[in-house]
């Protein structure tokens, strides 16, 4: 019985100590969230402003106000991490990189924006493990033609030597092998339209092998690209056309300005007609605002300035010279960003490649190349996210 009541008495105490100590902690709940802010740890701040939410009696500061202090530190940290990652990326420091985003995660599991950054950057990683694969095809393909080449040599100096013609033989079977592979990929670049892989990869198949679904993926390509050459020189030709008329137009306008600027009196001196102050003065804003946006290279701001001037008549000298540079510029530029999303899309950089030719897009939306290749890689997207979502539904 004795025994039973210090038993009882022990348990008593410890549930008193466990309220004291409760107490204790519930009434310095600002002092831990300041110490788990201190220490990073996001995600326990969190969750004790939750449980303080529940128990509105605790002692603490202003829940909202709190909640906005941890909210601000949490967007600072989180864009923090994600700048670090892609710096680490960009030279190179993959592993650094994901410790990065583990680290983080294992502070704030709930981040959407952590957990997107994560995802790219897994995507970035394969997309480049992918490119050195294929590299490393190429440079193996390479190689192979010249192992190729000096067997064949070897050969013929001892045309009757077995061991010379095994070791020739197994060298072809190699290098069959290694150009079916190389082929699979031509054909996956044909089938997106990628003319600059399958340039690297389909010719050196077709040096490694004869096979016959080889020299036919290389003659498709070889088709592939005839049709891209024509269709860039038309599009040049439509430019330059396209330049022509315009320049055919701003002379007529020059023209008709001129004479509907002339007043013959009835002496017959001729007497311009006095324009408008206010309309002068805002075209010589417009005029200003237009070679400010010519020498700083905004292309579209300087179009859009460029065409309200036309509407305004206004056509000097000055004025027909810029415009003609910016046409040229902006050709250049436009064709300039092509091939950057090219890049980006033999990369399967599909989104950044997309971007970039919107951006294009928006300085010629006639480019018929361009609006071919946006709606190619918008596609190829498309598709990519039917595959993972139906990975998705899958697992």
């Amino acid at each position: 019985m004795k025994q039973l009541v210090w038993l009882l008495g022990i348990i008593v105490l410890s549930q008193i100590s466990g309220c004291a100590s409760l107490l204790t902690s519930t009434g310095n709940a600002d002092d831990q969230i300041d110490r788990w802010l201190s220490q990073q740890e996001y995600g326990k701040a969190l969750a004790l402003v939750a449980e303080l939410r529940e128990s509105p009696s605790l002692a603490t500061r202003n829940l909202q106000e709190t909640q906005e202090r941890i909210d601000v530190q949490i967007a600072s940290y989180e864009q923090r991490v994600v700048a670090e990652a892609e710096s680490a990326a960009g030279s190179g420091d993959w592993g650094t990189a994901f410790d990065l985003y583990h680290d983080a995660l294992s502070r704030l599991p709930e981040s959407t924006r952590l957990q997107q950054g994560e995802q790219q950057l897994l995507r970035r990683h394969a997309e480049y493990v992918e490119m050195l694969e294929m590299d490393r095809l190429i440079a193996k393909g390479e190689w192979m033609l010249k192992e190729l080449e000096i067997s064949r040599l070897a050969e013929a100096k001892k045309p009757h030597s077995w061991i010379g013609q095994y070791s020739l033989d197994r060298k072809i079977g190699s290098a069959n092998e290694l150009a079916l592979d190389l082929a699979e990929r031509g054909k996956r670049a044909l089938e997106h339209r990628d003319l600059t892989l399958a340039q690297r990869v389909l010719p050196l198949a077709s040096n490694l092998s004869n096979a016959i679904e080889i020299a036919a993926l290389n003659a498709r390509f070889q088709e592939m690209r005839k049709e891209e050459e024509l269709r860039i020189l038309n599009e040049q030709k439509r430019i330059a056309e396209a330049q022509l008329a315009e320049e055919k137009v701003r002379g007529e306008r020059q023209e008709k300005k001129q004479r509907s600027a002339i007043d013959i009196d009835t002496n017959g001196q001729e007497q311009k007609i006095n324009t408008n102050g206010p309309e002068r003065k805002k075209a010589a804003l417009l005029m200003a605002d237009f070679k400010k946006a010519c020498h700083e290279k905004d292309f579209a701001r300087a179009q859009r300035l460029m065409s309200r001037l036309e509407k305004q008549g206004v056509d000097d000298p000055e004025f027909e010279h810029l415009s003609k540079e910016l046409a040229t510029d902006v050709a250049r530029h436009v064709k300039h960003l092509i091939k950057i999303g090219v890049i980006h899309y033999s990369q399967q950089q599909y989104n950044e490649a997309l971007n970039v030719w919107k951006q294009a897009q928006i300085l010629d939306p006639k480019n018929e190349q361009l609006t071919a290749r946006i709606k190619r890689v918008t596609r190829v997207i498309n598709n990519l996210q039917n595959l993972r979502t139906k990975s998705g539904v899958t697992e």
